[in-house]
């Protein structure tokens, strides 16, 4: 935690730098500000609207936690002091780039997610079960050698002993 700070600190600084040099100290000063108060006014409004929307039912349910999600994030980036931060939060307050956002998380996490449960049942012993139903052959005698002919190779049931193992089973008594 302590380097992503210290990066947040930095890259802000340089923006910030850049920022003063162009347009003076004052001004960066008051751009900042205005960007924070801005930034988190918007997303104020813009999630009511989206609470409403899903009240009226003109979006679902879905819609709106991913909305409400992107637009705390980018309330909380928009209010934290910086160019850098407010820049990257901005673009999750406004409508079009928040739906944008949206999809694309979307598609990508429900890919993750499938992803994460294939893994997941591949690693439990369910998943790692086969099954089995043995074999015709002669446990004795080689499944097939160098002199042996078809016939030898591969044992031939046929119907009269599936029937009898089938009444043994008891499946022929309904």
């Amino acid at each position: 935690m302590p380097i992503f700070f210290l990066a947040y600190v930095v890259v802000e600084a340089l923006a910030f730098f850049l920022v003063a040099k162009l347009i003076g100290v004052g001004w960066a000063l008051l751009a900042a500000i205005l960007l924070m108060i801005l930034g988190g006014a918007i997303s104020t409004n813009e999630l009511r609207k989206a609470l409403f929307d899903a009240v009226d039912g003109r979006t679902s349910v879905g819609q709106l936690a991913g909305d409400s999600a992107l637009l705390i994030a980018g309330w909380a980036l928009s209010v934290v002091p910086g160019f850098v931060t407010s820049l990257l939060g901005l673009p999750l307050v406004f409508a079009p780039t928040r739906a944008i956002v949206r999809r694309t998380m979307t598609s990508r996490v429900r890919a993750r997610v499938e992803d994460l449960g294939a893994a997941v049942y591949a690693a439990t012993p369910l998943g790692q079960q086969t099954t089995s139903y043995g074999s015709f052959a002669d446990p004795a005698r080689p499944a097939g050698g160098a002199g042996s002919t078809s016939a030898e190779r591969h044992e031939v049931i046929d119907a009269e002993e599936l029937e009898q193992w089938y009444r043994m089973d008891g499946g022929g008594e309904r």
